[in-house]
Formats: structure tokens, C-alpha cells, sequence
């Protein structure tokens, strides 16, 4: 699911130290794709981001089917500039198959920044859409809005293309739209055991404020089976 999408909403709303993202095809890309776990499933999520400036962000969050949603929570602490912040969010998911191959879906993520007052800082709402052409190559397109508490709302979005080539390699290029910034971000992920995966990516700005990152991000599924 994502820098990640807490600290691009927090650098929206508080002008944070950049960059990072949260989920595409699972994970910290930002574009998020139109699927949720499968009932009683969990799955833990971990990266780091660091941008060319220095900044650097630390996001760890877990996420849980509960019936027909997938529920989330995540903290992440931003470092640059002689200054840290410290945010907080949730995530309320849902997604479902209207047609073969194509599945549509809704994501909700309000957003906390500690050691504010007030502490609630913004909420992204994002309309998501997978197709999945062949079984070795998925689309996914967001359209969305971060209604920023205290400022100017902020449009979101992107469309990916996540590329599996050979078992347990996939390969993900994004271009998205996230606090007034474009980025263009290629990456790959690497199915390394049965429960857990790696994910290594850039994300280059193309125009905007935020500076371009790299992210290094580890997946734990928690299904026992």
C-alpha cells in the first residue's frame, strides 16, 4: 500500500522533510491496487526511504481483513533539516471484481501527526482499479483527493504497471501525482521465502518540491498456513 502516503500527506500539511510512499501492488509504492487479503489474512510491512537531501523516513504497519474491508494501521518518523516528525495513520480498504480480470475499489486514510496540536492532520480518499491483463502483467489506476485539515485540499493519483517476468521476480513503474509533486518511480520485488518479500525502488521527481528517494521495504505475510 504508499514514502509513503503518511508522509507525503504530512509533508502537504505541514511541509515535513520529504519523500516516500505507501502500497502499490502491496508495499510502499504509491499507487495502491485493487485487492484486499483474503479473510482471517495479515500482513506486516516495513520500509526505509531515503532521499537524495538526506531526509529519511522509517514507516512500519500492519494490515488485517476484518469481512469485507482490510483494515490498517501504520506509524512513520521523518528525519531531515535538524528536524523530525513522528505520524500516525489508519486505513480503511475495500476492493471487489465487477468483471473477469478487472477489479475496482476504495481506499480511506485519515492521518495524525503526534506532537501537534491539533494533532489530526489530513485524509486522503482515492477511488482504485486493477486490470489484470495476463497473468504475468497487471494495471492499476488511482484517482484521489487529500482533504487537508487547516489547508489547501491537494488532488492524488497515478496509474502502474506491475510486470511479472519469472516466478517469485516482479517488476513495478509508476507515474503519480502525490503533495504537488510528479514522480516517475521503477522498482522490483523479490519473492524471497514462502511468508516474505523485498521490495527495492526510486521514485525520480519530475517536477514539484519533493525531492526524489530511494526506498528499501520488507513484507511479512502472517498467515500461519
Amino acid at each position: 500500500m504508499t514514502t509513503s502516503r503518511l508522509l507525503r500527506l504530512a509533508a502537504a500539511s505541514v511541509t515535513v522533510c520529504a519523500g516516500a510512499t505507501v502500497h502499490a501492488a502491496g508495499g510502499h509504492h504509491a499507487v495502491e491496487d485493487a485487492s484486499i487479503l483474503e479473510r482471517g489474512e495479515c500482513q506486516q510491512e516495513t520500509w526505509f526511504s531515503r532521499a537524495r537531501e538526506g531526509e529519511q523516513l522509517l514507516h512500519a504497519g500492519i494490515n488485517c481483513r476484518l469481512g469485507p474491508v482490510q483494515v490498517g494501521g501504520a506509524g512513520e518518523h521523518a528525519r531531515g533539516d535538524e528536524r523530525s516528525e513522528t505520524a500516525w495513520n489508519l486505513e480503511v480498504k475495500w476492493a471487489r471484481e465487477v468483471a473477469d480480470g478487472f477489479s475496482i475499489g476504495l481506499d480511506l486514510d485519515p492521518l495524525w501527526i503526534a506532537h501537534r496540536s491539533p494533532r489530526y492532520a489530513a485524509t486522503r480518499f482515492s477511488a482504485l482499479a486493477t486490470w489484470n491483463v495476463v497473468p504475468q502483467l497487471a494495471l492499476h489506476a488511482n484517482a484521489g483527493h487529500d482533504f487537508v485539515h487547516g489547508g489547501r485540499d491537494l488532488p492524488s493519483g497515478g496509474i502502474a504497471a506491475e510486470w511479472t517476468p519469472v516466478p517469485r521476480w516482479s517488476l513495478v513503474l509508476e507515474r503519480y501525482l502525490d503533495a504537488e509533486t510528479h514522480f516517475l518511480r521503477a522498482g522490483a520485488r523479490w519473492a524471497a521465502g514462502r511468508q516474505w518479500s523485498l521490495d527495492l525502488s526510486y521514485s525520480s521527481r519530475v517536477s514539484g518540491a519533493i525531492p526524489s528517494f530511494w526506498t528499501l521495504g520488507l513484507t511479512i505475510d502472517l498467515d500461519d498456513d
